[in-house]
């Protein structure tokens, strides 16, 4: 195995492309660029359920006595569209950029495509650490008071 030095890499040479690895990028930019308009159209549906549920289910139930109101849950789908609009755009400037690269032979330009395709799967990653934690505490939280109310009912007897 070679040694290698971070301090001091050594020159290597460029990575050159053979035609099946254009021809597999070409395909997976199609697929990208697929998956980016869905995510555009998901957070369009998204954006529409959280009008819905500010503006027109508080004036619809009026008298429901819900625990949570639905402008609350609004804004959370609100939030959660704001938050899956990062990685859309970078996904979506990765096949645009990709299809570019290729189309003129732009070493620049791929870099630059593979650029958003790192950030894609850096903001993505980063939500799901995220989501990952808040079901961690939820399942904390409710194992604490879960043990809690039991034993209260423990000691009532």
């Amino acid at each position: 195995m070679d040694n290698f030095d971070a301090q001091h890499p050594e020159p290597v040479s460029p990575v050159l492309l053979n035609d099946e690895a254009i021809k597999a990028l070409s395909e997976t930019r199609k697929w990208t660029n697929f998956f980016s308009i869905l995510g555009i159209i998901g957070i369009v549906i998204i954006l529409f359920a959280a009008v819905i549920m500010a503006f027109v289910l508080p004036s619809l139930n009026e008298e429901a006595g819900q625990d949570v109101s639905p402008v609350f849950i609004g804004l959370l789908y609100l939030i959660f569209s704001a938050l899956y609009l990062l990685p859309v755009i970078y996904l979506f400037r990765f096949g645009s950029m990709m299809k570019k690269a290729i189309a003129e032979s732009s070493n620049q330009l791929m870099g630059a495509a593979f650029k958003n395709l790192s950030l894609h799967f850096r903001t993505v990653g980063i939500i799901t650490i995220v989501f990952i934690s808040f079901y961690i505490l939820a399942i904390l939280l409710m194992l604490i008071f879960g043990m809690g109310m039991f034993a209260g009912d423990l000691f009532k007897a």
